[in-house]
């Protein structure tokens, strides 16, 4: 940053030695260079803001990994200090009013195959973080890099990923060099748009439209959301232990999650829910049960739905009356792997989301489970169904 301060000074004097010979009133020049010089400032301002809040995420990140919760919430003018049940903290900085730049990279998370990924955001299209080999770059485990933000003598974005050792040009989606310093106006000065806390848990929402979800205090096995309609909704998966997991893929009415392709055989009944059949009643016990047909209509048809990214997962915000809300990640649906016996189970279609309930009906061709859908922009009702012997899908459970 010094260098490209240092070449404006540089040609300022050799145009100062130039015209020295007239008189020249320099007044508008010298605005336009301390209208430039504060604009740099800005700049280096906004850097420092950037990357301490890419070790906020970062830390975000090593506290999803642990299943840390919140202990603790400070509200401080620049935005909030979050304590974490290990005692380790972070600082999240609320988002300014005001333009943001177009351009400013937004460095987040995603999880894929099982580990987190950084992304930048760029004119609204999200893409991975690469490093010279074309690698994705790793946020998390024994690889996880930190990425640090700067701009070059020329004014543009450049990003390292060797703790500052060297640094490469930022590139948005048609492979153009992302500049820094434009006629774009005040760039926003936080990846951070908005903090809210609903129920008993903190709900982060980020520049690039993707949420982080953290527990306050110390989370019941078992978490049951009440959206306001006829049945409390588990807040994760069959399988799972927290939200943004996809949990295991089932056979509709196999209690024992052990069930084969080509020999499992659904029990002869139109309806499971809290029977010896239903497995969410033998895994968790209590009142827990598989949601039937119409609680699936009612989630479909009183809450708000809203496709969104929770903790690096895409899936659904389902949101009630009450103003709770439980993610539902996109788990595609289980078919048979090709192989060797016993058939192994492969998820397709995982963009979307596809969740059992406990009805059913049965034709000359075999029984058929409902279920509710939902694809990338939409959820879809629970008119759908499948054969309960050749597909497998994930499942939300419910109780009274």
């Amino acid at each position: 940053m010094k260098t490209f301060k240092l070449i404006i000074l540089s040609a300022l004097s050799s145009f100062f030695v130039l015209s020295c010979s007239k008189e020249y009133d320099d007044s508008e020049l010298w605005d336009k260079v301390n209208s430039l010089d504060d604009r740099i400032t800005s700049i280096e301002e906004k850097i420092e803001s950037m990357n301490k809040e890419i070790t906020s995420v970062e830390n975000i990140v090593k506290a999803l990994e642990k299943r840390l919760y919140i202990t603790n919430i400070t509200s401080l003018s620049e935005g909030y200090e979050i304590l974490f049940s290990d005692g380790s903290k972070i600082i999240i900085s609320d988002g300014k009013d005001g333009e943001d730049g177009k351009d400013a990279p937004i460095i987040n998370v995603r999880l894929y195959e099982g580990q987190y990924y950084w992304t930048q955001t760029i004119n609204g299209e999200t893409d991975w973080l690469y490093d010279n080999e074309g690698n994705k770059v790793p946020a998390s485990g024994v690889d996880a890099t930190t990425p640090l933000l700067k701009v070059d003598s020329d004014g543009y974005w450049i990003i390292s990923y060797d703790n500052g050792n060297t640094y490469a040009r930022v590139f948005d989606e048609n492979g153009n060099a992302v500049k820094a310093i434009g006629q774009d106006g005040e760039d926003g000065n936080s990846f951070f748009d908005s903090v809210e806390i609903i129920g008993d848990e903190l709900w982060i929402t980020l520049k690039d439209g993707s949420e982080i979800v953290l527990p306050i205090g110390k989370q019941s096995p078992y978490k049951a959301v009440d959206l306001g309609l006829s049945v409390k909704w588990a807040s994760f998966n069959l399988g799972a232990t927290v939200p943004e997991e996809l949990g295991e893929l089932y056979f509709w009415g196999d209690p024992t999650g052990k069930g084969e392709f080509m020999s499992f055989e659904a029990p002869d009944m139109d309806n499971i829910c809290g029977t010896e059949y239903d497995i969410v009643r033998q895994m968790w016990g209590g009142t827990w049960k598989m949601p039937s047909e119409n609680a699936g209509l009612e989630l479909y048809l009183s809450c708000k739905w809203t496709r969104t990214i929770v903790n690096g997962v895409e899936g659904m915000k389902v949101t009630g009356r009450t103003g709770n809300s439980i993610f539902l990640p996109a788990t595609g649906y289980g078919l048979p792997k090709s192989g060797p016996s016993p058939i192994q189970t492969q998820r397709v279609n995982i963009e979307n989301g596809y969740y059992w309930v406990g009805d059913s009906y049965k034709d000359s061709y075999g029984r058929f489970g409902f279920y509710f859908y939902f694809d990338k922009s939409n959820p879809s009702n629970v008119c759908h169904s499948y054969n309960t012997s050749f597909a497998k899908c994930a499942i939300r459970p419910v109780k009274e």
